[in-house]
């Protein structure tokens, strides 16, 4: 028994995904026991908090709020991808390599401190949460692309040229190209960035609803229930959604998932 307990504390041991599995099932259960058995006042309970998740979807139209809020995220970052991407291989060009390094170091600023600023260059309420949104995750994604960038071995440009290749057709194949699987993974690093940006950026701008105006309403009021049960479903969507950026890149892209034997 010992032999097959032993492993799972062993440093970079490998193991089954069936074992992972059954590890992480014994502690969510071990979790959830805690949970229950907890007698804090603060904490509600997983049946309170079923119950406010039910009482929100009859009475405060969460579902509605839930799509408002994610189409949002989801437009918002696909502005943001085709501009950092831009900004991104545009410092392959000497003259433009300052502005990708200004731009990632926007990530230090607050979107509160910016929120002024955008008011003053939007007329709507959904244009300046869009705004605030797309800067956010511009600033975090241009430093992720521009680190991938970077990061290309030089051999891979030697045999490139080798070929023949010219310097516009060097960047085409070996950096937009060669590094397109890698796009995906940082797609997916910063949709999860916008995901907890959102709840911010929605109360800055608490017009057109969305899920976190109803987040705030309810912690106003403490109604720790009802905060719960809102934080567990952002949760949960989350990682949906990051499963589902995943399987697009599994799908676009199966040679990522290979691995090199030892």
């Amino acid at each position: 028994m010992l032999e097959k307990i032993a492993p799972l504390f062993v440093p970079n041991a490998r193991n089954s995904r069936s074992t992972l599995a059954i590890m992480a099932t014994i502690q969510v259960v071990v979790l959830l026991a805690l949970w229950f058995a907890s007698k804090s006042t603060l904490i509600p309970t997983p049946v309170e908090i079923a119950r406010a998740l039910g009482r929100l979807f009859q009475e405060q139209n969460l579902a509605y709020e839930l799509w408002t809020s994610t189409w949002l995220c989801v437009k918002s970052m696909l502005f943001a991808v085709v501009v950092s991407l831009v900004i991104a291989y545009a410092t392959v060009i000497p003259f433009f390599r300052p502005i990708g390094f200004l731009v990632s170091k926007g990530r230090f600023l607050t979107l509160v401190g910016l929120s002024f600023v955008f008011t003053q260059r939007t007329s709507t309420g959904s244009g300046l949460k869009t705004s605030l949104l797309v800067f956010g995750i511009t600033v975090f994604f241009v430093t992720s692309m521009v680190s991938i960038i970077r990061s290309v071995p030089k051999h891979e440009f030697y045999h490139a040229r080798t070929l023949r290749m010219s310097e516009w057709q060097v960047v085409w194949e070996v950096i937009i190209l060669g590094r397109l699987d890698q796009v995906f993974e940082v797609i997916r690093q910063n949709f999860a960035i916008s995901w907890t940006m959102l709840t911010l950026v929605e109360g800055i701008s608490r017009s057109e609803g969305g899920i976190g105006p109803l987040l705030l309403n309810q912690q106003k009021y403490l109604h720790l229930d009802a905060v719960f049960a809102i934080q567990f479903l952002i949760l949960c969507v989350g990682i949906l959604l990051d499963w589902a950026i995943g399987q697009m890149k599994v799908f676009f892209f199966p040679y990522s998932t290979l691995t090199t034997a030892q």
